[in-house]
């Protein structure tokens, strides 16, 4: 079978709602993924034109990259596989930082 959103072909035991583990993944990181961006700016905001101490946003960002681990881990049961969706979820929310977002 074929995923509907990136058309890869997968076997249709690895697919639930015609989507690919990859997939079923990236969607149910958008709403962390979002929030660590913008905490990331805010943490870089703070510390550029305030000079202000941003400790309280750095502990924020981990705890969002915990829950991120946590929710990758309910969707995948192979704990390397759920390593590597860490991973490369974690690059794109750092890469989504300076993304700006269409109104």
């Amino acid at each position: 079978m074929f995923c509907r959103d990136c058309g890869k072909q997968v076997p249709s035991s690895e697919a639930q709602d015609q989507l690919c583990l990859d997939c079923r993944v990236r969607r149910s990181m958008a709403d962390l993924r979002d929030e660590h961006a913008r905490l990331w700016r805010k943490r870089e905001r703070y510390r550029s034109h305030h000079g202000a101490n941003v400790a309280q946003i750095s502990r924020q960002i981990a705890r969002v990259e915990d829950r991120m681990a946590l929710r990758i881990r309910e969707v995948v049961s192979n704990e390397r596989r759920a390593g590597e969706l860490l991973q490369r979820e974690l690059e794109a929310a750092r890469g989504q930082r300076y993304a700006i977002k269409g109104v």
